[in-house]
C-alpha cells in the first residue's frame, strides 16, 4: 500500500465493515488537523490527530485512528499508522484521506 497512488488504493471489504458510522466525519477532521502541519513527522502527526480526534471529537483512540488507518492503507491491520503517514508524506496522505471522504 505504500507504493500505490491514492487514486489506485483499494479498500478491503473487511476494513470497511469494521468502521464506525461516523468514519467520514473522523477522516474529515483528520484532514483539517493535518492540512496546517508544517512538520509532517511521526510525532507531529500523532499529536495533531490525537488533539483533533481523541480530544476534539471525544473518540477513543481505536475508533479515532481506525478510519484514518483504513483511508491511508486500505486495510484494518498495518505497520504503525503515523510512521506510514510520514513515509507517504503529507501530499499523499492527504490525497488518500480526501479520496476516502469523497468515495463515501
Amino acid at each position: 500500500f505504500l507504493f500505490v497512488d491514492a487514486a489506485d488504493l483499494k479498500i478491503d471489504e473487511d476494513a470497511l465493515k469494521q468502521l464506525p458510522e461516523n468514519a467520514v466525519e473522523i477522516v474529515a477532521a483528520a484532514i483539517a488537523s493535518l492540512e496546517s502541519l508544517e512538520d509532517f513527522t511521526t510525532e507531529a502527526i500523532h499529536q495533531a490527530l490525537s488533539d483533533s480526534l481523541v480530544d476534539g471529537l471525544g473518540e477513543k483512540p481505536r475508533n479515532a485512528f481506525g478510519p484514518v488507518r483504513t483511508a491511508i492503507s486500505g486495510r484494518r491491520v498495518t505497520p504503525p499508522l503515523f510512521e506510514c503517514m510520514e513515509i507517504l508524506g503529507k501530499e499523499q496522505s492527504l490525497a488518500r484521506l480526501e479520496a476516502f471522504v469523497q468515495s463515501r
